[in-house]
C-alpha cells in the first residue's frame, strides 16, 4: 500500500509538471467545452440547459467557480484538474490489477502526456473517464471483499452519474441495473441487513437525480443525437465523394437530406430508407475505430516518450529497446502464465457495461477521440492482462537494485525534458482575446455577432447574434436591424466574411457606421464595438 502512495506522489508531481504553466501554452479552444463552461457559470435548478447537456458537468464547474470567479482562469482550473485526475487513476487502474509498480507508474506517465489526455477537447470526456476507471480500480482492489450485487450497484449508479454528464451512458446505468438485480437475486442468502441500506441509499439517490434534472436519456434535446448522426454522416459522405465538407451546421444538415431524403433523420431512419447507407456508413465508421484505436496506442506509449525528438535516430533507438525486451522474454514461462492466468469474467463485465455506449456511439455516430478515450480503458485492461503474464529471463548483471536506479533515472530525465518543454511559452491568440475583451466594462448590454463563444467569458449578460442570420448583401442594414454592437473578428470571423461585400464596405465606414476599431491580440485580430458602448 505504502508503494502505491508513493506512486500516487510522483504521478501528481508529474501532472503539476504537465499544467503548472497551462495558460502560457495552451490557447482556449471554443465548442462544446465553453457551453459546459458558459452552463456552469449560470448553473440552477431546475437547469435550463436540459438533461442532455451535462447537469452534473455544469454543476461541477458551478462548485469550483465559488472558489475561482474568473471564467478563464476556471476554465484552465479545471482542464488541468482532469488531465491530473486522470493519470492517478489510471495508475490505480493498474495497480488494483497487481501490474508491477514500475511498469504502472511509467504506463500512467506516457498516458498523463499523451494527446489523449491533456489535448482531448472537449474535456467533458476526461470526466466520466476518471469517473469509470476509478470505478473499475476500486471493484478490482476489492473484488474478493465485495459482493458482486455491490459491484454491480456501483457500476449501476456510476453509469447514472456519467449520464448526467454525456447522456448516452444511460445505457450504462440500464445494463447495470439489470445485472444487479440478478447478482441480488443470486446472492440473496449471503446478504446481511446493512446491505439493504445500501440498496435503499441507491434508490434514494437513482430518484433524486431524476427529480432534479429527469432523465437524460429520453428527455430534453431530444435532436441532439440525430443531428450529431447528421453531422458526421455528411463528413464521411464528403471523404466518399472526395469534396470538401460544409462549413456550417445548417449547410450539413440541407446535404443530408439532399443524399438520404427529408424523411431520414436518425439512423434507424436511415436502416429503414437507406440501408445501403447506413450500413456503408457503419462500415467505415468501423474501419476509421480500428485504425484509430491502433494509432492511438502507438501515440500514447511511442510518441509520447520521444515527442519533440523527431531524429530517425529515435526509430532506431526504440527498435533496440523493443529487440532486447523480446529477446529477454522467456516465452515458455509467458504462455504457460496465460493458459494459468485467472480471467475475471465479471470485472471484465463491468467494464464493458461501463464503456458500450462509446463503443455503439463510435459506430452509428463518428469515432470521434473524446470516444476513442473510452476505447483505451479496454485497451488497458488488455495490456495489463499480458504484461501480467510476462516471465523474464533473470540476468546476473541486472538486480533488482540497477533495475530501480535506471528506471528512476530514466523517469528523473523524462519529467526534467517535460518540465523544459512545458515552460515555453506559445501563442494564445483566443485566451489573449478573452483578457482583452473581458476588461471591457460596457456602459449598455451588449449584443454579440459572433461564431464563436467569447460570450461566454464576458462578465456582463449579451445577446448572442448567430452569424447566419445574416443573409443579405448589406451589412450595415443588418448591424442596424439586429442592434449588433460588439463584432469580435478572429481569424475564423475573417475568413468568413472575407469575400463578402457589404462587410468589406462596412468595414471601410465603420467610424462613421459608430464603430471603432481595437487590436485584441498580436496574432491579427480585431474587435468592431460600437462607440456607445464603450
Amino acid at each position: 500500500m505504502r508503494i502505491n502512495w508513493l506512486g500516487f506522489l510522483i504521478i501528481l508531481i508529474a501532472g503539476v509538471i504537465l499544467v503548472h504553466n497551462l495558460s502560457a501554452w495552451k490557447d482556449v479552444e471554443f465548442g462544446d467545452e465553453t457551453t459546459y463552461l458558459g452552463s456552469g457559470l449560470a448553473f440552477s435548478i431546475p437547469f435550463k440547459g436540459g438533461a442532455q447537456w451535462g447537469p452534473l458537468y455544469a454543476a461541477w464547474y458551478a462548485l469550483w467557480h465559488l472558489f475561482i470567479p474568473n471564467a478563464l482562469d476556471l476554465y484552465y482550473f479545471n482542464w488541468g484538474l482532469l488531465s491530473i485526475l486522470a493519470g492517478l487513476v489510471v495508475f490505480l487502474f493498474f495497480r488494483s490489477q497487481a501490474l508491477p509498480f514500475w511498469a504502472s507508474l511509467w504506463l500512467a506517465i506516457l498516458f498523463l502526456y499523451s494527446t489523449q489526455n491533456l489535448p482531448l477537447n472537449p474535456k467533458i470526456s476526461i470526466a466520466p473517464f476518471c469517473l469509470i476507471v476509478g470505478t473499475l480500480a476500486a471493484i478490482y482492489f476489492n473484488a474478493q471483499f465485495w459482493p458482486k450485487s455491490f459491484q454491480f450497484l456501483l457500476v449501476s449508479l456510476i453509469g447514472l452519474v456519467c449520464a448526467y454528464i454525456r447522456p448516452e451512458f444511460y445505457v450504462s446505468f440500464l445494463l447495470g441495473l439489470i445485472l444487479s438485480i440478478f447478482w441480488i437475486w443470486k446472492e440473496r442468502m449471503l446478504v446481511h441487513k446493512a446491505f439493504w441500506g445500501i440498496i435503499v441509499t441507491f434508490g434514494v439517490l437513482v430518484v433524486l437525480l431524476h427529480v432534479l434534472f429527469e432523465n437524460p436519456l429520453f428527455s430534453g434535446d431530444s435532436s441532439r443525437s440525430a443531428v450529431a448522426f447528421q453531422q458526421h454522416f455528411i463528413v464521411n459522405y464528403s471523404a466518399w465523394q472526395h469534396q470538401p465538407e460544409p462549413s456550417t451546421i445548417e449547410a450539413q444538415l440541407k446535404l443530408f437530406h439532399q443524399v438520404l431524403g427529408d424523411d431520414v433523420n436518425t439512423f434507424t431512419d436511415a436502416l429503414v430508407h437507406q440501408p445501403s447507407w447506413a450500413f456503408k456508413h457503419v462500415f467505415t465508421n468501423l474501419v476509421h475505430t480500428l485504425t484509430a484505436n491502433l494509432h492511438n496506442v502507438v501515440d500514447t506509449f511511442y510518441h509520447t516518450l520521444f515527442r519533440g525528438w523527431y531524429s530517425p535516430w529515435r526509430t532506431v533507438l526504440a527498435g533496440i529497446f523493443v529487440i532486447l525486451g523480446l529477446s529477454l522474454i522467456n516465452y515458455r514461462n509467458t504462455w504457460q502464465n496465460l493458459q494459468k492466468s485467472p480471467f475475471d469474467l465479471w470485472g471484465f463485465i463491468a467494464l464493458i457495461v461501463l464503456i458500450l455506449p462509446t463503443l455503439i456511439a463510435t459506430l452509428l455516430i463518428y469515432p470521434r477521440t473524446h470516444y476513442l478515450v473510452f476505447h483505451l480503458i479496454l485497451i488497458l485492461w488488455l495490456l495489463t492482462y499480458l504484461l501480467n503474464s510476462l516471465s523474464f529471463r533473470k540476468i546476473a548483471l541486472w538486480p533488482v537494485n540497477a533495475q530501480t536506479i535506471f528506471l528512476t533515472s530514466a523517469l528523473v530525465l523524462f519529467l526534467g525534458i517535460k518540465m523544459w518543454e512545458y515552460h515555453q511559452p506559445k501563442p494564445t491568440p483566443s485566451a489573449d482575446n478573452v483578457r482583452f475583451v473581458t476588461k471591457i466594462a460596457p456602459k449598455t448590454r451588449l449584443r454579440v455577432l459572433e461564431r464563436d463563444w467569447y460570450r461566454v467569458f464576458l462578465k456582463e449578460s449579451s445577446d448572442w447574434i448567430h452569424v447566419e442570420e445574416y443573409t443579405s448583401k448589406n451589412f450595415s442594414n443588418f448591424v442596424k436591424e439586429k442592434d449588433v454592437n460588439f463584432i469580435l473578428m478572429t481569424h475564423d470571423m475573417q475568413a468568413y466574411f472575407e469575400k463578402d461585400e457589404g462587410f468589406q464596405t462596412f468595414l471601410k465606414n465603420h467610424s462613421a457606421e459608430g464603430f471603432t476599431k481595437l487590436k485584441t491580440n498580436s496574432e491579427g485580430d480585431y474587435l468592431l464595438i460600437k462607440k456607445t458602448v464603450l
